[in-house]
């Protein structure tokens, strides 16, 4: 097969073949199939396609959060700990891999949308193939969107000397071509797919990414820009998309949230899309990254107390209005809304049948709320939890024997999401109608919450962000949403909290080592310092 490569590699790959020999140019490769003998068959193309999907966001989804106020890297050399403390620098490995692993993904597309005029196929086959490599390429870009801003529009495989020539194109521009791309998609891809095709794009993955493109764009446009009249346009077209895959009859909330998230709700039908995981071919390990120590796992990231606050109680208050609600350092944790037993370790609670404590340890906190087990609260260990919190979701018991090899599904999108995006949308636009209420409502009722009382525009917005948040915390959505809805500068900066405990016989707060930092400069990631090195006309990002 073609052998694809993103900008740095093909500029690379141009330095290192001058001063090859003749014989060195003449041989042929043993390693790959020819251009020539390749691009024939439905088979050849699907193939292609299949490689197209290979550099979508799959396990980093469990890093996202940790760089926003939810949730905390406590390494500074794990995956995000540069990032939460404000201290990144343009050469940094995560960008330059998203950067990298995006445009190798829009360059198979681009082949695929190239090749295939000049065969003959089904006009099925043809169909499902351009629809496929037109959502993907849609799809890089807009995740390279609200990760970078600007960024090079390449609508086929760049020559050596183009990629040394490329410059960041317009966000609208880019922005233009991912919704034509995914509004495409949607029309050529098929409402679902059966047996080994299974986990493919389909037409309600394409319009659901079309909602949340449109969404994002909608966000900045209004938060950054103070541009009203387009935000407004573009809120329709995100409603109008998200309406669709309502519409479409498709999927439907799987009504165990905690087992959606492990091996027992796998494929059920609100995956909307999801990168399929096989234990022993392509396993990832999400229970070492997670888990507590005693659980073999390197807690690699954590909840933080600004989440846990976040949940209501089970009538439906926050947490300083709410009756129910008991201070104590134990008792606090009790009558929640029940998503934060699906999502959140505490103290006290119960993991594969044993019960988890992550307050101190005995000596520093009294003998009410201090641990004893490997669990504990400490903030001298990197591989422990520094709030006294440990996700929960994605973490399976089963997978405990073979803590890196997880064939758990990695869920990029879910019907969720779409019911969410259609509320923020029909709420910016302040048509706050009994549509709205349907669809917080739906995902309230199978968290087993009341109902919600919606007021005015702020007060909507406000409920639907905290809705968001709570529903989607540990799936890696966080971090976008607090870029687009510039609110980062205020939920980031400070001091992470954790437990409460009592040391003296006053009640005190667990709180991490370091104070967290975010600037204009974060709501963007650099543009990776090796590419630039490489081809100086793409511009950095302000602050890098």
């Amino acid at each position: 097969m073609k052998k694809y490569l993103t900008i740095a590699a093909m500029i690379g790959l141009a330095g290192g073949v001058v001063g090859c020999s003749d014989d060195l140019l003449t041989t042929v490769p043993q390693d790959r199939i020819s251009d020539e003998i390749f691009w024939k068959t439905e088979n050849d193309f699907t193939y292609a396609v299949n490689a197209a999907y290979r550099n979508i966001i799959s396990g980093d989804i469990i890093y996202f959060d940790a760089v926003t106020d939810i949730g905390y890297a406590q390494a500074y050399f794990a995956t995000g700990g540069l990032w939460a403390r404000g201290t990144e620098v343009a050469s940094a490995g995560w960008p330059r891999g998203f950067w990298s692993g995006f445009y190798t993904g829009i360059s198979r597309a681009n082949d695929v949308l190239t090749r295939l005029p000049d065969v003959t196929l089904s006009a099925t086959a043809t169909k499902n193939i351009e629809g496929q490599a037109l959502f993907l390429r849609g799809y890089y870009y807009h995740e390279l969107l609200w990760m970078f801003g600007d960024v090079p529009l390449l609508l086929k495989v760049p020559t050596v000397a183009e990629a040394m020539e490329a410059t960041r194109t317009p966000r609208d521009q880019v922005f233009t071509q991912v919704m034509a791309d995914l509004t495409a998609a949607s029309e050529k891809l098929p409402n679902s797919w059966t047996g080994t095709n299974k986990g493919r794009a389909t037409k309600g993955t394409a319009l659901a990414y079309k909602a949340k493109a449109a969404l994002y764009e909608a966000s900045y446009q209004k938060y950054a820009l103070n541009n009203a009249t387009k935000a407004a346009t573009l809120y329709r077209t995100a409603a109008e998309a998200a309406q669709a895959v309502m519409s479409l009859g498709v999927y439907t909330l799987y009504p165990n949230y905690r087992n959606l998230f492990i091996n027992a709700g796998e494929g059920n039908s609100e995956i909307v899309f999801d990168y399929p995981r096989i234990k022993g071919t392509n396993g990832w390990g999400v229970f070492r990254a997670l888990a507590a120590p005693t659980e073999t796992g390197n807690v690699d990231n954590t909840p933080s107390r600004a989440l846990v606050d976040m949940y209501l109680m089970k009538d439906g208050l926050p947490i300083d209005r709410s009756p129910l609600y008991d201070p104590h350092p134990i008792r606090q944790y009790a009558n929640r809304d029940p998503r934060f037993y699906a999502t959140v370790l505490y103290p006290t609670a119960t993991f594969n049948n044993k019960v988890y404590n992550g307050f101190p340890p005995c000596g520093i906190a009294d003998a009410e709320t201090c641990s004893t087990t490997g669990d504990k609260l400490d903030l001298g260990n990197f591989y422990g939890t520094h709030t006294g919190y440990i996700w929960l979701k994605f973490l399976d018991p089963v997978d405990r024997a073979d803590p890196t090899n997880s064939g758990l599904n990695n869920i990029l999108l879910r019907y969720a999401d779409v019911l969410l995006m259609y509320a923020e949308a029909k709420a910016e636009l302040n048509e706050i109608d009994a549509s709205v209420s349907t669809a917080l409502n739906l995902i309230r009722a199978r968290a087993g919450m009341p109902n919600v009382t919606l007021g005015t525009q702020a007060e909507t917005i406000a409920l639907i962000r905290r809705e968001r948040t709570i529903e989607l915390a540990g799936e890696g959505q966080h971090l976008a949403d607090i870029r687009r809805w510039r609110t980062g500068m205020q939920v980031m900066p400070g001091k992470v909290y954790g437990v409460d405990y009592f040391q003296g016989g006053t009640m005190v707060r667990a709180v991490g080592s370091d104070t967290r930092l975010f600037t204009n400069r974060e709501y963007l990631f650099p543009v990776p310092l090796s590419e630039i090195d490489l081809n100086p006309k793409l511009v950095q990002n302000p602050g890098f």
